[in-house]
């Protein structure tokens, strides 16, 4: 499955309503996007409390790497998806953030296992 970038206000806003999950290094939101078709989107928002531009950068490039590597799999198809970054993303172990992200992924999907 393709993994497209969600990069328009208007949809960042449109995920307001949408179902969380929450993990120690980020919250995820989904909801479902007839308009995608068949493939999955993914956003990320880093805010500046979470340090310099140094610090939001290393956080975006390290919750885009884990997408890469579990989106494929684990994403819905058709579903929109927003990171809203932690602080905990910065220094977590990379496997523990990507463990993260297939937990979230899947409760948000509706499995429990």
């Amino acid at each position: 499955m393709k993994v497209g970038v969600i990069k328009k206000r208007r949809d960042f806003l449109a995920m307001r309503n949408a179902e969380k999950a929450h993990s120690p290094s980020f919250l995820m939101l989904a909801r479902r996007n007839p308009d995608n078709g068949s493939d999955a989107r993914l956003g990320l928002t880093v805010t500046k409390k979470l340090g310099g531009a140094v610090v939001r950068n290393r956080i975006r490039r390290r919750l885009r790497a884990a997408a890469r590597e579990v989106f494929p799999q684990n994403a819905r198809a058709g579903d929109d998806y927003v990171l809203i970054a932690r602080q905990a993303a910065y220094d977590r172990n990379y496997d523990a953030l990507l463990d993260d992200m297939k937990r979230s992924l899947l409760r948000l999907s509706g499995n429990t296992t």
